[in-house]
């Protein structure tokens, strides 16, 4: 092995497609199982907006008024909802949906926004919410198949497809991957904007202004994915500085002319000046909620990131609603909820980093940047793990390393024939502690903590968030369709009304159920009553107690033995 790049072969293109594949599929089946996010719950319904903004449009130029999509009034009735996050994904969520779903719409009157459902054809292919996650399982296929390349590139094609399987081997990522959310797909378009910016260092483009525009257009597709790719900005364009630091010798000895073009060339090559013009062009045509006021939007957008509503999260037994975070708290939940067995080959591939000079800063910047941003003190406390995702694709390309150089160093021993075989086997052996822990983790994910923290159990006594975002309700709903009385008023706590429409449109959960209301009325006026369990949800488990009379659960939702929902019934 060399820190040479090696070339990327049309074998790697294909075993690239192949893992792709692979992965958009097992995402795919395995989200059929996977609770609705009180997240995914909001941009569902965006999602159908966004896709009726682009019918409305067509509509227009049919109508004869081709600038109907630019009306300043077209705009805010269909894209002001969620206005908080960028287009891109409830966008291709819409679409997905509008062209692959199967509708019920007869049955559907309320379940949907604005005019939905309008009669319309569709393929029929999917289930509503399988058809909103699709455009998330091929994003994070395609940050596989990047890892992979990557990888190959760098290190060799073993260690890359180590890194790609572990990668997707990982429960949380694994857990984000499946929703039609926002985390996941920013972590693919911040890998893959990585990795381009890679190829550009290995070999300089031959039309830079050309290249750079096209660079732009990607940068400005991950801007359009979430704000977490404002980040990645001066990350990039500091590490191009760090590695063309060699542009300046002989500065000193150069004329003042001479030395304002090389400082140019240092700091902004035509490249990068292309990919400065194009990205802010780009990011303003894809996201038509800012046309009618452009500064004034993108302010009010910049504003409700900067001044985040404190979520809560627990941790070793505290809740935390206000930042800033333990300093130790990003390094020591990545440590309980990654395998360990990547972990560990991680460490290894680390130390071997120093070796591969030409990649090792951008790898370790892409694997610390990511957690930075979450540890720095004035940071909202407003989730977990998901918020630091794109840094797991570098531990990964790690891990491949790692295992890369332990099978070489098995192939240099005095069995080299025998240990050839026993080298690749072991390649393969590495990844199957984390399929398992995948496997045990699903479907909940957010429950699930590895052998580290002494598993879910484990994680539980340590006081570690349980979950968020109310999608184990799931496991409850075949108790409530079979126990329920016609109409029953539910108190779902924290699982949203968005959440349970798709959980209804898609048969998880009868369509005559309908929400008791919040907070202890809603407690008082439900015939059946739902805890998720998250320590600052203990009252909620009191309430129930004195408005049912009883503190008999009817079901007890565990995931190996840990309580993550629990059902009450009046007696």
């Amino acid at each position: 092995m060399s820190g040479s790049p090696t070339p990327i072969r049309r074998a790697d293109w294909l075993i690239a497609l192949a893992l792709c594949l692979i992965s958009t599929l097992a995402l795919q089946l395995a989200s059929r199982s996977q609770g609705y996010t009180r997240d995914e719950g909001y941009y569902f319904q965006a999602a159908e907006q966004h896709v009726a903004y682009l019918e409305e449009s067509l509509a227009g130029i049919a109508r004869g008024k081709p600038f109907t999509f630019a009306d300043h009034r077209v705009i805010d009735r269909f894209l002001s909802y969620n206005s908080e996050h960028p287009p891109l994904m409830k966008t291709l969520f819409g679409l997905s949906w509008r062209l692959l779903h199967r509708c019920d719409c007869p049955n559907e009157a309320g379940l949907h926004p604005l005019s939905y459902p309008r009669r319309h054809v569709t393929l029929g292919l999917l289930s509503q919410g399988a058809a909103m996650r699709l455009p998330s399982h091929l994003l994070t296929g395609l940050l596989i198949a990047g890892v992979y390349l990557f990888g190959a590139l760098c290190f060799g094609r073993r260690a890359g497809l180590v890194a790609a399987t572990l990668t997707l081997l990982q429960p949380r990522l694994f857990f984000h991957a499946q929703l039609s959310c926002f985390d996941a797909p920013v972590a693919a378009m911040i890998f893959l904007i990585t990795l381009a910016y890679l190829r550009l260092q290995i070999a300089p483009p031959r039309r830079p202004l050309l290249t750079g525009a096209l660079f732009g257009g990607l940068l400005a597709l991950g801007l359009l994915t979430k704000h977490n790719t404002f980040f990645l900005i001066p990350v990039l364009w500091l590490h191009a500085l760090y590695v063309g630091r060699a542009k300046l010798v002989g500065f000193s000895a150069q004329t003042g002319s001479q030395r304002l073009r090389t400082l140019l060339d240092w700091a902004l090559p035509s490249w990068m000046l292309a990919t400065a013009v194009a990205t802010p062009i780009f990011y303003l045509i894809g996201w038509p909620h800012l046309w009618p006021a452009p500064i004034a939007r993108f302010q009010s957008y910049v504003g409700f990131h900067l001044h985040h509503v404190h979520y809560n999260i627990e941790y070793l037994g505290t809740n935390y609603n206000r930042p800033p975070y333990p300093w130790h708290y990003v390094p020591l939940m990545t440590a309980f909820t990654a395998p360990l067995t990547t972990l560990f080959l991680s460490v290894v591939g680390l130390l071997a980093l120093r070796r591969y000079r030409g990649h090792a800063a951008l790898i370790l910047v892409g694997l610390l940047w990511p957690m930075a941003v979450i540890m720095r003190p004035g940071t909202p406390i407003f989730g977990a793990e998901k918020h630091w995702l794109p840094a797991m694709p570098f531990v990964a390309l790690l891990a491949g390393l790692g295992c890369a150089q332990i099978a070489s160093r098995v192939e240099e021993s005095l069995l080299r024939r025998r240990m050839a075989l026993l080298s690749v086997g072991l390649s393969i052996v590495v990844a199957l502690p984390a399929l398992v822990d995948t496997v045990r983790s699903h479907p909940y994910a957010l429950s699930h903590y590895n052998v580290l923290a002494g598993g879910p159990a484990g994680g539980a006594d340590l006081g570690l968030n349980r979950q968020f975002w109310g999608y184990a309700a799931r496991g409850v709903m075949p108790t409530l369709n079979r126990v329920a009385p016609q109409g029953a008023p539910i108190y779902f706590h924290d699982a949203g009304w968005s959440l349970l429409q798709m959980s209804m449109k898609d048969g998880f959960l009868r369509r005559d159920l309908r929400d008791s209301g919040i907070e202890e009325p809603g407690v008082r006026a439900a015939r059946l009553g739902l805890v998720i369990h998250e320590k600052h949800f203990n009252k909620y488990e009191y309430w129930h107690w004195d408005a049912f009379g009883t503190t008999r659960p009817l079901q007890v939702l565990t995931h190996e033995g840990v309580p993550i929902v629990t059902l009450y019934a009046r007696p």
